[in-house]
């Protein structure tokens, strides 16, 4: 497995200005992540002489963009509102065609709310997924649904059967699983469901030890999970604790996912 890294990771010290999507690579280099997997949150433009200036720093500083991470609120009730969910994602598709990554992640939005609309609105978004899927087909692009918003592996797995297409895929992100952020056998067991249809991992990093790890999640049983079924891309960092210094602890993290690699 690779490792990678979210800006996502570094939301607080971007939001202060104190670091940008150029110099956010620039430190990811010093980390020595494999890859960097390009959050829309984070795009300052996605203007043409931008982007390309964007490709050349990846490219000069050796990092892979293994994923261009979309969002969406496919269930949302409002039928409108879930076609321009779409066009976004289509917009971030276009973006990773040009930047080279071979994989989009979205989101389809709440588990509560797939659940308390029933068939109807299930209906809806396993409409809109199939159009995602298709937006991935025709462009060559693996469309990688986050488990985000509380939705369940049920959820994940029955919208992937019945979406049918080899084109969708999952980003597994290891803290999602109901009750997000806390570590239990019901979350390892999802991890497991989930990881033969992964086209990336979210790792989830909440409660950072000084050597790395996490005090919560037990790393080398997720790291044996995945290699069980298969999964040989990468493992991209989202760190989602409370210390104020992103920089520090996410050098702390990097070290520590080397050994999981």
């Amino acid at each position: 497995m690779r490792t990678s890294c979210s800006s996502w990771s570094y939301h607080r010290t971007i939001k202060a200005g104190k670091m940008d999507q150029l110099s956010w690579l620039k430190e990811l280099a010093a980390c020595e992540f494999d890859g960097a997997e390009l959050l829309g949150y984070h795009f300052p433009s996605t203007d043409r002489e931008y982007l390309i200036k964007l490709k050349k720093v990846c490219a000069d500083l050796y990092l892979d963009i293994p994923m261009v991470s979309a969002s969406g609120h496919l269930t949302t009730a409002d039928d409108a509102q879930r076609a321009k969910e779409v066009e976004d994602i289509r917009k971030w598709a276009d973006v990773a065609v040009f930047m080279g990554a071979p994989c989009v992640r979205f989101f389809c939005g709440s588990g509560e709310e797939l659940q308390a609309g029933g068939p109807a609105l299930y209906d809806k978004v396993l409409a809109a997924m199939r159009q995602v899927a298709a937006l991935g087909a025709e462009r060559g692009l693996v469309m990688a649904l986050e488990n985000h918003g509380g939705t369940t592996a049920e959820q994940l797995l029955s919208l992937h059967r019945d979406v049918g297409s080899p084109w969708l895929k999952f980003t597994l992100d290891t803290g999602n699983f109901p009750p997000e952020g806390r570590a239990s056998p019901e979350k390892y067991d999802q991890i497991a469901r989930c990881a033969p249809r992964a086209a990336i991992v979210h790792a989830k990093f909440f409660n950072v030890r000084a050597d790395g790890s996490d005090a919560d999640f037990d790393w080398h049983r997720i790291h044996g999970l995945l290699a069980k079924a298969g999964v040989r891309g990468y493992l991209s960092l989202e760190y989602e604790g409370d210390d104020a210094d992103e920089v520090a602890v996410v050098r702390r993290i990097a070290r520590f996912m080397k050994t999981l690699r």
